[in-house]
């Protein structure tokens, strides 16, 4: 473990949940900033990002070899039993760290009621590897549910956004011993050419060399070259349908239509919330929706398992879904 123990306040004011407040201007610490090309690029390379929760890093060691760095909010666990305070992996994007803004307010925000560790994934931020996409990234899911369950916690949910989707997916797939997963902007499948605008860009920067350095010397992203894809199993195949499961999905995602998070919602204990204005990932992660999402965590983890009505309007029907498409070929073994 490295780092200290950031404590800015003794124990944080119980929060009241006002949507009409919300509307009206979020605290400064929540209040997500309008994002042109230069902030996006400074957040991608963690500079702007900052808890104002208490906070300290750890150094994790996944099952292949890889450290890993962690931002760890312990949340009510510094003053309760950890036995008793249910937690949550925070599992960002791709091209994201646990410093990025948008994720250190989530994890500030889910910290009011929950333990949080939230995972610089392998390639991102201060973690070594190479990033693999989502595939690999289940050794490092496995290192922080075993880092909370050595630190006393009973109940463990992994939240993985996008690319943190697919890793929470095949690390629950392979006997990660998670209690529920929530699903936010995730794939349900795989497609052999992307299909969609913003999925061919990001295909064309993972095939160029070039791209590559770009992104490994300008935003300390290190991904690993196609060569290295394992073509691991469509997270709708192997996601447990006997889990607790959470899914979010943007009816307006322009990287995976919602098709693809109904894909994901089809086990027996699976909710869906369709956000009718979400975008992609972090995009959604406005000061309103992580108010919502850590209620529904705190009352799944009280419940055992998540209800319907949890996502208000926002669980309304999509409309626009598209299914997956005939060449979705259903694979026999998990990467």
């Amino acid at each position: 473990m490295t780092g200290h123990l950031s404590t800015p306040a003794d124990r944080p004011a119980p929060r009241v949940a006002d949507p009409a407040a919300d509307a009206a201007g979020a605290p400064e610490a929540l209040a997500a900033p309008v994002r042109g090309p230069l902030r996006r690029f400074l957040e991608a390379r963690g500079t702007l990002g900052r808890h104002h929760a208490p906070h300290r890093r750890r150094r994790l060691h996944a099952a292949d070899g890889v450290w890993l760095s962690a931002v760890s909010l312990p949340g009510p666990a510094r003053w309760r039993d950890p036995a008793t305070v249910p937690a949550v992996v925070l599992l960002h994007g791709f091209a994201a760290s646990a410093a990025k803004p948008a994720y250190a307010r989530l994890a500030d925000e889910l910290s009011r009621d929950l333990a949080v560790l939230s995972v610089d994934l392998r390639g991102h931020g201060r973690s070594a590897g190479s990033s693999t996409l989502g595939d690999a990234e289940r050794h490092d899911v496995a290192a922080a549910v075993a880092a909370l369950r050595a630190d006393g916690h009973r109940h463990v949910t992994a939240l993985g956004v996008s690319m943190g989707s697919t890793a929470a997916v095949h690390a629950a797939a392979t006997g990660v011993d998670v209690d529920a997963l929530v699903l936010v902007s995730g794939p349900g499948w795989f497609d052999e050419e992307p299909a969609t605008e913003p999925l061919r860009q990001l295909h064309r920067h993972w095939h160029s060399p070039w791209s590559r350095l770009v992104m490994r010397r300008a935003l300390h992203v290190d991904v690993a070259p196609p060569a290295t894809w394992s073509e691991p199993r469509h997270p709708a195949d192997v996601l447990p349908a006997d889990l607790p499961t959470l899914v979010v999905h943007g009816r307006d995602d322009s990287y995976f239509p919602v098709g693809h998070g109904e894909a994901l919602a089809r086990g027996d204990r699976a909710v869906l919330w369709v956000e009718p204005v979400f975008g992609h990932a972090e995009d959604g992660l406005t000061p309103e929706f992580c108010h919502r999402l850590a209620d529904a965590i705190t009352s799944a983890a009280e419940a055992g398992g998540f209800v319907e009505a949890a996502g208000g309007p926002s669980s309304a029907p999509p409309g626009d879904a598209v299914a997956p498409p005939a060449t979705w070929p259903p694979r026999t073994e998990v990467a």
